[in-house]
């Protein structure tokens, strides 16, 4: 049986938890520590290569930037079909594109053809964004399981059950010659497992669902929730560094850098967080509408899609307001920096090229159907899926 989408579909929204004012404190908990760079343990991730988007955002860190200027005007190179909208956002590596389909199937696609390479039925809503590592492909499902793939062939290398549906993204972390897996359940756990064996390594269990993809970064993997919290969490051992209440929701995920986390959320606001005080360094709000689609960063601006039409561009070291750039409906797709321009998708059909400087449209194209997924970017080329159940592939124009 195909469950029902979630969080996407019009009035879906997480768990029964009321909104709170939109405040932020610090959990005074004892077992609440720091999570400061000097504190983690484990190495920091590493980046990807230009040629590969292995999970959402690019990097584990999930700052969506490309390492890359793809300039437009853009042409379309190729479409395949999906069965069922697609709202999840693609991986790439090794020449294919992996993404999976609100009916089940999970796809391998060729990257310079769009052609299919093989395909598996999951039997489940996927709206997880895959991760692709050392040829495996880690996924999760609506059927409360995440899968791990041969990026060959398809075929599964183990299942590891939840006790709930598996919606947000999953990312990677190296221990050595040890590969960590991380995803998020609607059991309102976040689990660690080993990408070789799909044994559990731990799991640390919030006070709701868990829908985005959890971030990697300063010896942390951070996550936010229907409970309303920021959460740190030791990458290897799974014991909580920090914890910070948003008391808003988030059904996205953060960007980490410097010490740093950028969140927006259901509040309606953008927040800056200092991860060593757990002490809010700012906030933007401008309209009263939620944010669904995660941030992007890059080194001087923080850039965030909201539900209230608009794109913001601001500080990153005051939060204020740089430019907006105004679409004809929601923006749930997370941007993408790359170069000069940033590409974001939207409910209104379209696909966007922004000027980062300006805010100004560089390029767009009309695809018709609504855009939730964020776009993929490597050398060349971006793929981005969309809710008429196509994957489509833009290469420059000339």
């Amino acid at each position: 049986m195909r469950r029902r989408r979630f969080l996407y579909s019009a009035g879906a929204t997480c768990a029964p938890f009321a909104l709170f004012p939109s405040t932020l404190r610090t959990d005074e908990s004892p077992e609440a520590g720091s999570a400061s760079p000097e504190s983690g343990k484990a190495a920091e991730p590493e980046a990807n290569s230009a040629d590969a988007w292995p999970v959402f955002r690019g990097t584990p860190v999930l700052n969506g930037v490309a390492r890359f200027a793809l300039r437009p005007p853009l042409k379309e190179a190729w479409s395949a079909a999906a069965a069922g909208a697609v709202t999840a956002t693609a991986a790439i590596a090794n020449g294919r594109v992996f993404v999976g389909s609100g009916e089940g199937d999970f796809l391998a696609l060729d990257l310079t053809t769009g052609k299919e390479v093989w395909k598996v039925d999951l039997g489940d809503v996927i709206e997880s964004s895959a991760c692709t590592v050392d040829g495996k492909v880690y996924v999760g499902c609506g059927d409360m399981a995440l899968y791990c793939l041969d990026a060959v062939t398809g075929a599964t290398q183990w299942r590891f059950e939840t006790q709930g549906e598996i919606l947000g993204g999953v990312n990677y972390h190296r221990d050595g010659e040890r590969l960590l897996v991380y995803a998020g359940s609607y059991d309102n756990s976040l689990y660690c497992v080993d990408g070789t064996t799909g044994e559990k390594v731990w799991s640390y269990e919030s006070g709701n669902y868990i829908n985005g993809t959890p971030t990697v970064a300063e010896g942390n993997v951070f996550f936010g929730g229907c409970d309303g919290a920021l959460y740190m969490i030791d990458a290897l051992k799974g014991t909580e560094t920090g914890k910070v209440l948003i008391e808003n929701y988030m059904a996205n995920s953060v960007a980490v850098d410097a010490g740093m986390a950028y969140l927006a959320h259901y509040g309606n606001e953008v927040v800056a967080v200092n991860l060593a005080t757990k002490e809010q360094v700012w906030s933007f709000r401008e309209r009263d509408f939620p944010f669904f689609a995660s941030p992007a960063l890059t080194a001087d601006r923080v850039f965030a899609a909201g539900r209230g039409k608009r794109l913001y561009a601001l500080d990153r070291a005051t939060g204020g307001m740089v430019w907006e750039f105004k679409a004809r409906r929601s923006l749930d797709s997370s941007p993408v920096v790359s170069g000069e321009v940033l590409y974001v998708g939207s409910d209104d059909g379209w696909l966007y090229g922004i000027d980062v400087a300006t805010g100004e449209e560089r390029w767009s194209v009309e695809i018709g159907k609504a855009i939730k997924a964020s776009p993929a970017l490597v050398q060349g080329r971006m793929v981005i899926a969309a809710e008429d159940g196509q994957v489509r592939c833009f290469v420059p124009a000339a």
